[in-house]
């Protein structure tokens, strides 16, 4: 939604007053949103602790496609701050983490 703040009546929509904004010509209503922000915090939490996004809507009755719409959101928000943050000391590493799952390839003995 824009966020704007100078909006004209529209009639009604499922017993909520309908708006639409003068300045983009979007319309929204005065219902309250269906999830917390605390729900949608919980939902990003779950997802980055490896948790799969339709066992998350399962977990917080949303469907799979709000809790991506949550989560590719957040991941905005996150590039924004990123993006205005002051760089980083660009010395050498003084940790370097390695992932603890290593692939073997093993060559066939027939071909030499």
């Amino acid at each position: 939604m824009c966020e704007g703040t100078d909006l004209i009546k529209r009639g009604w929509k499922s017993g909520h007053q309908h708006y639409v904004c003068r300045a983009c010509g979007r319309y929204c209503t005065d219902s309250q949103p269906r999830f917390s922000a605390q729900t949608k915090a919980m939902a990003i939490e779950m997802y980055m602790n490896s948790m799969g996004i339709r066992a998350i809507g399962r977990v917080l009755g949303a469907s799979p496609a709000a809790v991506l719409k949550w989560i590719a959101k957040e991941h905005e928000v996150l590039q924004d701050k990123l993006a205005h943050a002051a760089p980083l000391d660009t010395g050498a590493a003084d940790v370097i983490e390695m992932d603890e799952i290593y692939t073997y390839i093993q060559k066939n003995g027939s071909e030499r």
